[in-house]
């Protein structure tokens, strides 16, 4: 006893077969794509972690820099200094600044991770000018104050000479 649907239990084999390939194929390809996208994306993350780390170390150093001239900023301004000493920590406190400024000036441009730096670094700029100005003024205040300490002497000497003579 042969199956008199034979040809067409074969032809459901074979059908069943291909689609059966087919499918494993398909989802052979889906796993395959997926593990070669979530590899892709992983180093995108890593890539980018990569990137950020860099960047928070170079903010660091920023941050360090800038408080080390705030510091030395505040030195100036508390401390009574000579006119040479006054010079030498504003040269000192300007090296540093350039320092900066030329290590941001090598970054991008259109990086807004530091456009905050740079802007610290202008006020700072506009803050030792200040600093100097105001030194160069207190000098010469201190200086007109001696001499009118000086000329109110002499005015009280030639003021005791005159009633002495009469």
């Amino acid at each position: 006893m042969e199956a008199s649907n034979k040809k067409e239990r074969i032809r459901a084999k074979f059908i069943f077969s291909v689609m059966f390939g087919i499918t494993l194929v398909y989802i052979g390809l889906a796993g395959i794509m997926s593990i070669v996208t979530a590899q892709k994306g992983i180093d995108m993350l890593e890539l980018k972690k990569a990137e950020y780390d860099a960047v928070f170390k170079k903010q660091v150093e920023l941050n360090f820099q800038i408080e080390d001239i705030f510091r030395d900023l505040n030195n100036l301004k508390m401390k009574n200094r000579t006119s040479s000493e006054h010079k030498h920590m504003q040269q000192i406190i300007t090296q540093k600044r350039t320092m900066m400024e030329n290590e941001l000036n090598d970054t991008d441009d259109a990086d807004p991770k530091f456009m905050a730096y740079k802007n610290i670094l202008v006020h700072i700029k506009t803050i030792q000018s200040i600093m100097d100005n105001l030194d160069s003024e207190s000098r010469k205040r201190e200086n007109n104050m001696e001499q009118l300490e000086k000329c109110r002497t002499k005015y009280q000497e030639m003021t005791k000479n005159k009633a002495k003579k009469q």
